[in-house]
């Protein structure tokens, strides 16, 4: 058996398909595709956000690597804070983004990542940041699916004159090569070290600390050190389920749950409304429909040794750490992030998130990894991929399904895939207030990439939604 990787980018699956042939294992390659995302996938993946991982290697208990940011607040919050909406428009509909260096929870994504090579890897930390170094050096072209996500997200970059810079002062286009030395520099330093460089946490500290409008401290920093955790744990069919300890483990298992009570469809119309009931009762509230700044990568290697790492920047916040080419995350400002209002959390307490990297067992091996961004759909997505392919769907039409999300009396589908749309939307339409169809698979919806293992062998699938990829050991 021969290692694979799917990933949100072709550099990123790359990157770690390398590793894996340079003799690493699946949380080496993980880690180095991660850092390439930080490039290959710049508003998606940052050194500025956070993230968790899933590893489920050979003669070593399933654990998460959990590093998710932390409310910040600990010394204390601006009288003002630098908090401002932005208007997305994205063609059939606006969203307003809040953004501005009050926007900024303490980024966790550069810890994390050392904490799960240091834990679970083999290889040196400098070999796992070279491919992103480089490509951030020499620069990199912008799949299509990621100038994409640049055009709708623009006037978040349009914020400050540094963010603007990194995009190379216009929207980015398939055509245009991206570099970021500054970055390339802080992943070296970062590596050498062991650790992110004082002047990272020092610049986050003056740029982003409540002189300036926001509200991170040393004590915040200190805070969101990442934590080694247990997965949470569920049984479906056969396979024991190990994912997520947050909110989006729990509610991929309140879905789960829901279809395991359904009887088997006799047809497809009766199937999109178990779905759909399924997607409804697995949410806590009525949440707001987030764009999901998210990618994942999936890693088996030669062992049969995996690893899911799912992350995320939110939006970013339009602001950059001085001298890092760094842009944080904009968590303060999601909604669905902060239910209860915006700078309600508590400070020190975890903030809540939908990732839900998730790993399955077949008889105490792994036999599935995957993960998906997509924000509040994330749930939906998992937990449906899972269950189909539990249930006899080969890997690839699991992902590839139809996919449908609710919140509330609202729900959301593609129309794309199904023998009769036209009934399956009027079904949903019986039972909910509002239907939010789309007419093909759609970005919205996530973009599940997933590695599955049967006897000795091995496949990969990356969705086409995102513009995923898939990359071999040959």
């Amino acid at each position: 058996m021969r290692g694979v990787v799917a990933a949100g980018d072709r550099r990123t699956a790359e990157a770690g398909r390398d590793v894996l042939a340079d003799g690493g294992n699946a949380v080496d390659a993980a880690v180095a595709a991660a850092f390439t995302a930080f490039v290959a996938e710049p508003l998606l993946a940052s050194a500025g956000g956070a993230g968790m991982m899933t590893v489920a290697l050979p003669d070593s208990p399933p654990r998460v690597v959990d590093f998710f940011s932390t409310m910040p607040g600990l010394e204390g919050a601006p009288a003002a804070p630098d908090f401002r909406s932005v208007e997305v428009d994205f063609g059939s509909t606006t969203q307003t983004f809040h953004v501005g260096r009050g926007s900024v929870a303490p980024p966790a994504a550069l810890e994390g990542l050392l904490e799960a090579a240091r834990r679970f890897g083999r290889r040196p930390l400098a070999e796992l940041v070279r491919p992103a170094a480089r490509h951030a050096r020499e620069g990199l072209t912008l799949s299509a699916q990621n100038a994409m996500v640049y055009g709708l997200l623009w006037p978040i970059q349009t914020q400050s004159p540094e963010a603007l810079a990194l995009a190379s002062g216009v929207p980015p286009t398939e055509q245009t090569s991206l570099t970021n030395p500054a970055l390339a520099e802080l992943l070296e330093e970062t590596a050498a070290l062991g650790a992110p460089p004082s002047r990272f946490t020092e610049g986050l500290i003056e740029a982003f600390g409540p002189a300036r409008g926001g509200l991170l401290s040393a004590q915040d920093l200190l805070r969101a050190a990442p934590r080694v955790v247990e997965p949470r744990v569920l049984r479906l069919g056969a396979w024991t389920v190990l994912t997520s300890p947050h909110a989006g483990g729990e509610r991929v298992a309140r879905l789960l749950t829901a279809l395991a009570a359904r009887r088997d469809p006799e047809d497809e119309v009766a199937e999109a409304c178990a779905f759909a009931a399924a997607s409804r009762l697995a949410s806590a509230r009525a949440a707001p429909p987030g764009h999901g700044s998210t990618t994942h990568v999936s890693v088996l290697d030669a062992e049969g040794g995996v690893a899911a790492v799912t992350l995320t920047n939110g939006e970013g916040c339009g602001f950059v750490v001085p001298g890092t080419g760094v842009q944080p995350n904009n968590f303060l400002g999601e909604e669905d992030l902060n239910p209860d209002g915006f700078h309600a959390h508590a400070p020190g307490v975890v903030l809540p998130t939908m990732i839900a990297p998730t790993v399955a067992l077949d008889g105490g091996r792994p036999a599935l990894a995957l993960g998906s961004g997509g924000s509040n759909r994330i749930r939906s997505v998992v937990g449906a991929v899972l269950y189909r392919v539990v249930h006899g769907a080969s890997l690839e039409g699991a992902i590839m399904a139809p996919r449908i999300h609710a919140e509330g009396d609202h729900v959301w589908l593609e129309r794309a895939g199904w023998r009769d749309p036209d009934a399956v939307e009027r079904a949903l339409g019986e039972r909910f207030a509002r239907v939010h169809p789309f007419p093909d698979r759609a970005f919205y919806f996530g973009g599940v990439n997933a590695v599955r293992v049967e006897g000795d062998r091995a496949e990969a699938i990356a969705d086409p939604r995102r513009g995923g990829a898939v990359a071999h050991v040959t």
